[in-house]
Order: structure tokens, then C-alpha cells, then sequence
């Protein structure tokens, strides 16, 4: 782990590797665990030491084609570290999906209290997500929504296969995302800077194959 102390973009851990279906079991006899992939926008939202919210692209750009509200920087800074750097990994649920809006569906963390967090786990960012998002919120099937606009992913650890398939509106859940649980994070300097412990399995859109 690193100090992170000043402003520096991230690139937000992403799979790049698309599996097929018929893999899913493989994967999790492998003990891989597994989040909903949403039709958002991958997103880094970093809180500064002074509160300044600031949400970027999975390219390194500050997002231009849509605004944090208020209220969503008001719950942000409430459950961070105050005066420390933060940064979370999220799916911004907004301009892709037909009646999601306005809402962080948030997967990881990789800067927590003025550190980079390289080398820590999948399973181990996770642990520091319920201590700052906590997983008593109103359950849904794919997410924890903390409160209105802040919903936190589930883990899922079985049965992705049947998941998969009982997807009933991939204009919201284009699929799921398969980690290593025990995959340490890289330093996020190259969008493909941590592809090697994470895939994703999608149906197929007019955009997207497979």
C-alpha cells in the first residue's frame, strides 16, 4: 500500500476478458465470486481531504456529461473518512438505462484513508466497503440500496449460471463480473492494470457480441 496525498487519476479496475456462459460453473468452482454487471457508466469517485467531490471517466476524464448532485456529495462525505482521500469504483446508473437515474451503484475501493491500496485483495477492499457502506440497507437481488441513489453491489458467491440466465432486462443487467477473490490490486496507472483477476460475461446487444 501507498500514501496517496495529492490529486492523481486512477484507472478503475475493469474486466477486459469476456467469457461465455458455458464458463460460468467453471469459474465458480474455482471459488470466484461475482457482482451484477450494470448498464452504467464505469466511474471513479474520488472525496477529497476538503469534500470536493469529483467523478471521472474510466479514460482519466472528469465527467462533463453529468453532474453529482448535491445530495449525493452530502451522503458521500458523511460516510467517508473526513479530511482523508478517498476514492470508490461505482457504475453511474443514469444516461444508459431507461428509468435508473442519478444513481452510484458502487463495486470497489481502491483509495482509503490517504492510501493506495495495491496489494490488497478483492476479499479485503470488500471488508473496507462494509465498514463505510454497510450491507443493512433496503436488499434487493443485486445490490444493498444504502439510500436512495447509493446502492452497494452484493457479492455473489453460487449459482452464477443461473443468474446469468434469469437476467431478465439486460438494458440494466447487461451480466456479471467474476473476480479472484484473493486477486491483489496493481498500481491503476493502465486501464489494463488489474484485467488479469476479473472477467465478465454479458448477453448480447446490438453494441456487444457476447
Amino acid at each position: 500500500m501507498y500514501e496517496y496525498k495529492t490529486w492523481k487519476y486512477l484507472y478503475p479496475p475493469r474486466p477486459e476478458h469476456v467469457v461465455t456462459s458455458d464458463l460460468l460453473r467453471l469459474y465458480e468452482g474455482r471459488g470466484w465470486v461475482g457482482q451484477y454487471k450494470k448498464n452504467g457508466t464505469c466511474v471513479t469517485v474520488t472525496i477529497a481531504p476538503d469534500g470536493k467531490v469529483t467523478v471521472c471517466d474510466r479514460r482519466g476524464g472528469v465527467l462533463k456529461s453529468w453532474q453529482c448532485t448535491a445530495r449525493l456529495k452530502d451522503i458521500l462525505r458523511a460516510q467517508v473518512p473526513a479530511e482523508r482521500w478517498t476514492m470508490l469504483v461505482a457504475e453511474l446508473m443514469h444516461s444508459k438505462t431507461p428509468t435508473i437515474k442519478d444513481t452510484l451503484y458502487i463495486r470497489d475501493i481502491i483509495v482509503h484513508q490517504d492510501t493506495h491500496l495495491i496489494g490488497t485483495t478483492f476479499t479485503e477492499r470488500q471488508l473496507i466497503l462494509d465498514a463505510l457502506f454497510p450491507r443493512d440497507g433496503a436488499e434487493s437481488y443485486s445490490h444493498w440500496q444504502l439510500t436512495s441513489g447509493v446502492w452497494r453491489a452484493k457479492i455473489l458467491t453460487s449459482g452464477f449460471e443461473a443468474l446469468f440466465l434469469g437476467i431478465k432486462q439486460p438494458k440494466i443487467d447487461e451480466g456479471l463480473v467474476l473476480f479472484d477473490p484473493n486477486g491483489k490490486l496493481k498500481w491503476c496507472v493502465k486501464p489494463t492494470s488489474n484485467e488479469s483477476w476479473q472477467v465478465k460475461c454479458r448477453h448480447p446487444t446490438k453494441n456487444y457480441q457476447f
